[in-house]
């Protein structure tokens, strides 16, 4: 693998809810990942570690009921 030395910047295929905009997902530097709808400022981060954590408890927690 390679070590991240720029940000990386994908959107999203299909849109957003009923914003009617795809999601911008950027992995950056320093093992941090940040998402914003497309043509807004507010950007969201959050460290890898923490999201995969998140979703790593949601899998568990779905798997339970």
């Amino acid at each position: 693998m390679t070590d991240i030395k720029k940000p990386v910047r994908r959107r999203t295929v299909g849109q957003f809810m009923h914003y009617k905009k795809r999601i911008v997902v950027i992995i950056e530097p320093d093992d941090v990942i940040g998402m914003h709808l497309e043509r807004s400022r507010t950007i969201y981060r959050a460290p890898i570690g923490k999201v995969f954590a998140m979703l790593a408890q949601w899998h568990a927690d779905s798997r339970g009921k």
